[in-house]
């Protein structure tokens, strides 16, 4: 730390006539290692009166003028910096680290006491979390490492009673060890990370299998799909035809999905019973020619009937998850695309109005449920919580000594 500072020292001139906070932080990163010859900062967080802490990425090489993912290549660094507020030409190292093959890099979480960095590969690949430990009293390091982040793939209702208030629990994996959590809506926190003993026999609901993946080769624990089978009586889906994918999704023709060569193929995803109807979500890969047009609908059993709503807003989604209530019926929208998913976020269709609303999240919901009010989704990278018009995402974090704990994310 010392040697950043005194470097910024004798940088204060020449700091204070062009009067921009990222100028002390890229000199420094540029003296810490003079292979970086361009910068971006990702992200600026008040910690306190007094300090800043910034996260940003050097490169040997310009960055491209399309800004909406930053890639985290192995040529490129994160620098994690604390400045001084009134005082731009102190900046302190907390470190630096390469990234991964051609990652996306997210900002998960930054607070006074950590920083919390994931990154996302092509075919949806995971890469482990990597986290920063700091002293702001300090001004220094306490330590970095990485670990893999939790994917949560089944969620357990708790039904409320006398002794119970309700709640979920739910079940993930980091593809190496299972894990379960409890959410109690009422509580502060709500979530809890469970012990081995309490775990267990949530933890024995789910259905696993285990293989190897990797050069050296590893064991990896994977959580089946547990989807149940449509009843007999679910009829097909009437066949979209290319008239109304190119209403429905006109960027999609301007993409190149002209008529001859496009293959549209939609099928049934999640799905719910509910009241005498089977509630569903469309699904379908949108890819190398292949597409499809988003929707979803119910079968009702007793009339034989099959109902389906195509709202704008879910024109260019799959469902992956599906909670209907007596209100509105959610939805996790997914783009099953070449590279992988990506999320659409939630979509919460009102029964009475027919109004769709979407909710903004970043991870692909695996699994929704309704507690008194609250939309629990269990995520590819943790959990969300929507509540009042406002969702929250929170994950699995491990903390120095190695404890696991839930979080909330602050991106």
């Amino acid at each position: 730390m010392r040697t950043v500072i005194v470097v910024a020292a004798l940088w204060a001139f020449s700091l204070r006539a062009e009067a921009s906070p990222q100028t002390g932080v890229f000199s420094a990163f540029r003296h810490v290692d003079p292979g970086l010859s361009h910068f971006v900062e990702l992200k600026r967080t008040s910690v306190t009166d007094e300090l800043d802490v910034i996260v940003a990425m050097g490169s040997p090489k310009a960055f491209p003028a399309e800004t909406r993912w930053i890639f985290w290549s192995e040529n490129r660094k994160i620098g994690l910096f604390l400045q001084e507020k009134n005082r731009q030409d102190r900046v302190y190292l907390l470190g630096t680290k390469s990234g991964f093959p051609d990652c996306a890099v997210s900002i998960e979480r930054v607070t006074a006491t950590d920083t919390v960095i994931s990154c996302r590969g092509e075919k949806s690949e995971q890469f482990p979390n990597q986290k920063w430990v700091y002293d702001l009293r300090a001004k220094s390091l306490v330590r970095q490492f990485s670990y893999q982040p939790f994917a949560m793939y089944r969620l357990f209702l708790k039904a409320a009673g006398a002794s119970s208030p309700g709640g979920a629990v739910l079940v993930g994996s980091d593809r190496q060890t299972l894990i379960a959590v409890e959410f109690n809506p009422d509580e502060k926190p709500a979530f809890r990370v469970l012990t081995n003993a309490v775990a267990q026999p949530w933890i024995g609901r789910v259905d696993i299998s285990a293989g190897t993946e990797g050069l050296p080769p590893r064991r990896v624990i994977y959580i089946k799909n547990a989807t149940a089978r449509l009843p007999a009586a679910m009829p097909a889906l009437p066949r979209t035809t290319y008239e109304q994918f190119a209403a429905a999704r006109p960027r999609r023709v301007r993409d190149g999905y002209r008529r001859e060569g496009t293959e549209i193929e939609e099928s049934i995803g999640p799905w719910q019973r509910e009241d005498g109807k089977i509630w569903f979500g469309k699904t379908f890969y949108d890819g190398e020619g292949s597409t499809g047009v988003g929707g979803f609908g119910y079968f009702d059993e007793k009339e034989k009937k099959l109902q389906l709503f195509h709202p704008t807003e879910i024109a260019d989604w799959s469902v992956s998850a599906l909670d209907v209530t007596p209100d509105a019926v959610w939805m996790a929208l997914v783009n099953n695309g070449e590279y992988g998913g990506s999320s659409g976020g939630l979509l919460r269709y009102d029964r009475h109005t027919s109004a769709a609303r979407r909710f903004p999240l970043p991870d692909i919901a695996l699994r929704l449920g309704d507690m008194n009010g609250k939309t629990l989704a269990a995520t590819d990278f943790g959990f969300a919580v929507v509540e009042d018009d406002q969702i929250t995402r929170f994950f699995v974090d491990q903390t120095t000594d190695g404890r696991w704990r839930v979080v909330p994310a602050t991106r």
